[in-house]
């Protein structure tokens, strides 16, 4: 501890070897200091910030990109129900088309039986022979 101090003020400024610049440079470096923080706290904070915007960001395309899938879904999910009944609706077509044919062809058979029995019971009645006979 060769360099204890036990001067007084009138010998620290002549044997001082800090200028009076020096001397005076407590209070601005606390300045510096506080201006330093209040900088590091404000970038802090922006950069904070900038990362909530950025994943905000995300959440919502996130959402967006969503309603896209599930919108496409949904016209393919209607396209697909278009294409089932269409087909449905042709096979009905068919098997009604098929049974009116079916109907018609039976109405002719009967109709036709019909008038043969016709003639044989009026060729019985009246006693002619008829042609089919």
């Amino acid at each position: 501890m060769a360099n204890q101090k036990t001067e007084t003020p009138s010998t620290i400024t002549s044997t001082s070897s800090i200028t009076k610049a020096e001397r005076g440079g407590v209070l601005p470096d606390v300045v510096h200091l506080a201006l330093d923080v209040a900088d590091r706290g404000q970038a802090t904070a922006i950069a904070i910030l900038q990362d909530a915007r950025i994943e905000l960001r995300g959440a919502v395309e996130g959402g967006v990109d969503l309603a896209e899938k599930i919108a496409a879904a949904l016209f393919r999910v209607a396209r697909k129900s278009v294409q089932r009944v269409d087909e449905a609706s042709a096979e009905t077509l068919t098997g009604v088309g098929q049974v009116l044919a079916g109907a018609v062809k039976n109405a002719r058979e009967t109709t036709r039986a019909a008038a043969e029995l016709a003639t044989t019971a009026s060729a019985g009645v009246t006693g002619h022979a008829t042609a089919s006979a």
